[in-house]
Order: structure tokens, then C-alpha cells, then sequence
């Protein structure tokens, strides 16, 4: 594997990262509001329906980074942060 293609395609793997962190911030941020303002629920459903939905994107978010936040080069865990520069296990520039 050449090292752009190990770029282009941890520059896939930032980018479902941040879909399913989006998702799970979307699904949270209803429970935020619902929290301060007291609320019974947001748009029909019930704050335990919002709780459930952020449960679940959390789950789905954990389940993403413990299955595909790899480096494409050695396929184990690079380190933390979506703006990493290097893989910790082998040195290659991810960015």
C-alpha cells in the first residue's frame, strides 16, 4: 500500500467518524434540551425515546471506533484524535 493510498483511505475513515459522531451529537442534543428546559419531550417523542435514540448512537460511535479507527497501513489502533498525523504503532503519515 502506497502511502497515498493510506491517506485516501484514513481520510475515509475521519470521515464516517464524523457522521456517526454527528449522528450521536444530533440524538443528544434534544436530551440536552429536554434536561435544562424540564421538558416531557421534543417533536412527539418522549425524553425516554430521545434517551434510547442517544444510547444507541453512543453504542453504535463506540462500536465504530472499536471496529474500524485502524490505521489502513498495520490495521491496529493509531491513536486518539481525528486530526492525527501518524499511526503510534508504525510511524505512517495517516494525513
Amino acid at each position: 500500500m502506497t502511502d497515498e493510498q493510506v491517506k485516501q483511505e484514513f481520510a475515509k475513515v475521519i470521515f464516517n467518524a464524523k457522521v456517526v459522531a454527528g449522528l450521536f451529537f444530533l440524538v443528544l442534543a434534544p436530551n440536552i434540551v429536554i434536561t435544562i428546559k424540564e421538558l416531557d419531550g421534543i417533536l412527539g417523542l418522549t425524553k425516554d425515546i430521545w434517551f434510547n435514540a442517544a444510547l444507541a448512537s453512543f453504542v453504535i460511535y463506540g462500536g465504530f471506533t472499536f471496529l474500524y479507527w485502524k490505521c489502513p497501513k498495520c490495521k491496529k489502533f493509531p491513536g486518539r484524535g481525528w486530526f492525527r498525523k501518524n499511526c503510534n504503532n508504525c510511524g505512517v503519515e495517516l494525513t
